[in-house]
Parts: structure tokens; C-alpha cells; sequence
């Protein structure tokens, strides 16, 4: 980055640093239980401690861990065979690629409003089905929206992700394609010796990114799951957001101490994928050990 580059971006990057430090100082006192509104002035880990040992906070901790895991795991996974069909099909069909950007460009909340008026049992699916005569009612069709399993909500971010996966790994597989692939076939390496040896370790590293940013921004998402969420089975955003929009102010620490909580999550998985990723093949430390 240059001097002129730098001159440029220093006073947006000291503004936003300001704000997230500022924001971030203020959770930690908060949540450590300084709060002098309510008549809070000293310093506990109470707030912790409730969190962490109440089981409706743990439900809801492991409840976001499982609705970001699996939406994490199926966008990477059906995003990268979705990658490999544009691969073979983009330079006859250039519009195929533009097509998939689409549903990158809308807001998660459109897309939960969507889904909403789709799966739901008085939706546009159940009642095709109705008219049909696939179905006798319509409260046959099965609840996947508000359902206990979130089903609606992976919907909404398996929509929104198995796209994004798709072009950010296209561009290097076509780099693969035209270089390193051609290579490996002519030095006679089977296709299971290619993708182990060739593709894999060369999309590793942004597989290992893009978990990292579909992992936190699913865990922490509010928006998708207040809409499409069942009301027993509440993530740790609609959890904090409740406990932060009560009369009774002296919630707030609590809810401060679970937004924390979420943050060291996300720091704490960003942290383990980033050191798997380096030990392996295609990693920064696998490269400098060879």
C-alpha cells in the first residue's frame, strides 16, 4: 500500500476503528456490570456467569453453533460443486454466471420475506400442491417455517451463499483450469491425484476464508431468524435483542454479556479455522515447512 493510498484511507480507517472500539469498550463495561444508568458501579463477572450457566442461554448458544454449522458446511459444499458446473458450462453459456450472482445482490430480509410466502403451510408450494390434489389440506404440508429445526432459516442462507461460494471459487478454478490442471495431467496424474494434490490445496485457503465469514455472519444473523424462527427456539441475536429492548434496564448487562459472548465465539472459530488452514496442504505454514 502506498503513501498516497494511505492518505487517503487513514481518515476512514481511524473513524471506523473509533466506532468499533468505542462500541467495543462499552460492551465489555456493561457486560463486567459497570452500568451507573441503573446505579451500577462495580465490577462482577455475575453476568458471565448467568450466561454461561443458565441452560436457556446454553440452548441458545448451541442452537445458533448448529444453524451456522450446517449452513456453513452445506453452502461451501453445494458452492463449490456449483463452481465446477459454471466451470464447465460458463464459456457456452456466459449468462449462467451472471444469473448466480443474483441472489448475492438481495437483502437476507427479502429473501426471508420470500421464503415466508413460499414454505410456509399457507404458501405458494402447499397450495400448488393443494390445487393439485397432492394434498387434501393445507396444513398438511410440512411446517418449515417457525419450525423447531430452523429449516426455513438454512433455506434463507443456503440461498443466499451457495451463489456467493460459487463465484468466489470460480475465478480460481479457472485459473486452475487454463495452468496447474493441464500440468499435472500431462505429467500423467489421475483426476483423484488432480483435485487431492492440485485443486484442493489451491482452494483451500479460501474455503478456509469463506467459512470464516459464512460462520459469523450466520451466527450472529437477526434479521432471518426473528422472522422465520420459532419462538421456542430463539438464536443468541434474537435472545440479546430481546433482553436489550426490555423496560427493565437491569437486563442490560446480561444481554451485553451475551453479545460478548457471541464476539469471542466468532473470534474463538476464526482463530481455529485459520490455524487448521495453514497446517494444511496449501497453507502458509505447509508452504514455508516445504
Amino acid at each position: 500500500m502506498t503513501k498516497k493510498s494511505l492518505l487517503f484511507l487513514g481518515p476512514f480507517i481511524l473513524l471506523n476503528s473509533a466506532v468499533i472500539l468505542a462500541a467495543l469498550f462499552k460492551t465489555i463495561q456493561v457486560s463486567l456490570g459497570y452500568y451507573p444508568v441503573i446505579g451500577l458501579r462495580h465490577y462482577t463477572l455475575a453476568y458471565f456467569k448467568t450466561v454461561l450457566g443458565d441452560a436457556a442461554f446454553q440452548r441458545t448458544i448451541g442452537y445458533s453453533l448448529y444453524l451456522a454449522l450446517v449452513a456453513t458446511i452445506l453452502a461451501l459444499l453445494l458452492g463449490l460443486g456449483m463452481a465446477f458446473i459454471l466451470l464447465k458450462t460458463s464459456a457456452n453459456h456466459p449468462l449462467l454466471a451472471n444469473f448466480f450472482k443474483i441472489p448475492i445482490a438481495l437483502p437476507h430480509i427479502i429473501v426471508a420475506l420470500m421464503m415466508l410466502q413460499v414454505l410456509s403451510q399457507s404458501g405458494l408450494i402447499s397450495r400448488l400442491l393443494y390445487q393439485v390434489g397432492l394434498l387434501q389440506q393445507i396444513d398438511q404440508f410440512p411446517l418449515l417455517i417457525h419450525d423447531k429445526g430452523g429449516i426455513g432459516i438454512i433455506c434463507v442462507f443456503l440461498y443466499k451463499e451457495i451463489p456467493y461460494v460459487a463465484v468466489s471459487t470460480l475465478a480460481i478454478l479457472k485459473q486452475l483450469q487454463l495452468g496447474y490442471v493441464q500440468v499435472a495431467a500431462n505429467l500423467g496424474a489421475t483426476p483423484r491425484q488432480i483435485f487431492g494434490r492440485v485443486i484442493l490445496p489451491m482452494l483451500q485457503p479460501i474455503l478456509a476464508t469463506l467459512f470464516i465469514i459464512l460462520f459469523c455472519f450466520t451466527f450472529t444473523s437477526f434479521e432471518v431468524p426473528l422472522i422465520l424462527g420459532s419462538p421456542a427456539n430463539e438464536t443468541i441475536a434474537v435472545t440479546a435483542y430481546n433482553l436489550l429492548t426490555q423496560a427493565d434496564l437491569t437486563v442490560r448487562p446480561t444481554a451485553f454479556a451475551l453479545n460478548f459472548i457471541m464476539s469471542l465465539i466468532c473470534l474463538a472459530m476464526t482463530l481455529l479455522v485459520l490455524g487448521i488452514s495453514a497446517r494444511l496442504p496449501g497453507g502458509r505454514r505447509h508452504r514455508e515447512k516445504d
